[in-house]
């Protein structure tokens, strides 16, 4: 009987399981694992215990039940901080490890399906840092680790995502190379450069080929949320002014940064806030955009806009503007975003991003000169103003593109070497 082992990439923004067969030292490749699911979760409304929806069903799901019971995105996000341990969810908690064990148990049973065993060994992908701060990072591996037990694995093992990115270009050049691997998601950009060789791909010592990994909590949400900042949140009435005892004074940015992260808007759904956004709607010198913001938290709108803004941040990968239509009647929104201003809205964050970049080469003492190929993969590499950058650093001509979705989750297959040598003689 073969043995398998999974790598699974469990993301921010997209989540995918790729199997190593350890007896034939391959990949398997089959329709039902390929590709990559949105990693979303939905708890429809009801007062009994469910099963609930995940992956792009339940966007459909949520979308279809108009945005009632309980969505999940970004849960990745949320490891690092002890301040949130559970949700209750129907009457039922939940801690955080059970929300991404269904995420993972999801993962398995695909995989399991196609060999037809109860895999227990895996490798799973972890960012390079998943928090700046030591004590948060280890957190949020623990976290990830119990849930993967959860789920139903036993052997479990971490791979660093741009390492994982770095062994899957691996398995497409003929010789060596010192590669940066840059992997851009929704929630981390990370950062390896490491020396590649094919004559070396699947030894179980690869510790010296790496030259330096690191990372920083900045991809695409972030530029989401920038365009909801300077494009968007004017709609709600960011710079009105209301009356205050006979005086004019700008409404408070507070208001708007919350709801600049489409799940934190659930945080206004309080009487007070409601209060003070009933009383704008009279007092401001803009009162439709009070009741288009009071609709937005009351109909439960966020998810939905946001989904707007990041259709238009992907258009703007290969057009000069991208439209920024909702739909709502009570939220009507009908605005072009152009690739300039995007790329203005967006420039403090492709800065801290490629001054990062400038830093980790700095700090690893690796000269730019000296990095034969940049490998670019994850969905945020795509954004223009970002690539445009490695190519200023290194040149067109070293850029090298991955499947941008599924690379990690193939390198973390191939690490299995690394971490198994017991089954590869």
């Amino acid at each position: 009987m073969d043995t398998f082992i999974y790598g699974i990439d469990f993301g921010t923004s997209n989540s995918a399981v790729t199997i190593w067969n350890a007896t034939t030292r391959t990949l398997v490749r089959d329709p039902r694992i390929a590709g990559v699911d949105a990693s979303f979760l939905y708890f429809p409304a009801t007062t009994r215990r469910i099963a609930p929806v995940i992956g792009n069903a339940a966007k459909l799901r949520y979308v279809e039940d108009e945005m009632r019971g309980r969505f999940f995105q970004a849960v990745k996000t949320i490891l690092p901080y002890a301040t949130f341990t559970d949700t209750v969810i129907n009457n039922q908690t939940y801690l955080i490890e059970d929300l991404i064990a269904l995420f993972l148990q999801n993962l398995k049973a695909r995989g399991d399906a196609v060999t037809r065993q109860d895999v227990k060994r895996v490798i799973l992908g972890r960012p390079a840092v998943f928090s700046e701060d030591p004590a948060e990072d280890q957190l949020a591996e623990e976290r990830l680790r119990r849930a993967a037990r959860l789920a139903g694995f036993e052997e479990i093992h971490f791979q660093y995502e741009p390492i994982a990115a770095a062994f899957a270009y691996e398995a497409r050049i003929t010789r060596p190379e010192r590669v940066l691997v840059g992997d851009f998601g929704g929630g981390t950009s990370d950062f390896t450069v490491v020396q590649l060789d094919p004559a070396r791909q699947g030894l179980t010592d690869r510790l010296r080929d790496i030259l330096a990994t690191g990372g920083l909590p900045i991809a695409g949400n972030k530029y989401d949320s920038a365009t909801m900042w300077h494009k968007v949140t004017p709609h709600f009435g960011r710079g009105a002014k209301y009356d205050s005892w006979g005086k004019q004074i700008e409404v408070p940015d507070s208001l708007y940064r919350t709801i600049c992260q489409w799940d934190q808007i659930v945080f206004l759904r309080n009487a007070k806030k409601l209060d003070l956004l009933w009383r704008l709607t009279g007092l401001s010198d803009d009162p439709p955009a009070f009741e288009r913001f009071q609709a937005l938290i009351k109909e439960n709108q966020g998810f939905a806009l946001f989904q707007i803004i990041e259709g238009a941040k992907i258009a703007l990968t290969t057009r000069e503007q991208a439209p920024l239509r909702f739909t709502h009647p009570r939220i009507p929104l009908d605005m072009q975003l152009t690739l300039a201003e995007f790329n203005h809205n967006s420039a403090d964050l492709t800065a801290a991003i490629t001054g990062y970049l400038d830093k980790f080469l700095s700090d690893a003492k690796i000269a730019p000169a000296s990095i034969e190929t940049v490998f670019l993969t994850g969905g945020t590499s795509l954004i223009r103003s970002l690539r445009s950058e490695f190519v200023h650093r290194f040149g067109a001509v070293k850029i090298r593109d991955g499947n941008e979705f599924t690379s990690v989750a193939d390198g973390l297959a191939l690490s299995a070497p690394l971490f198994f040598p017991e089954l590869h003689p």
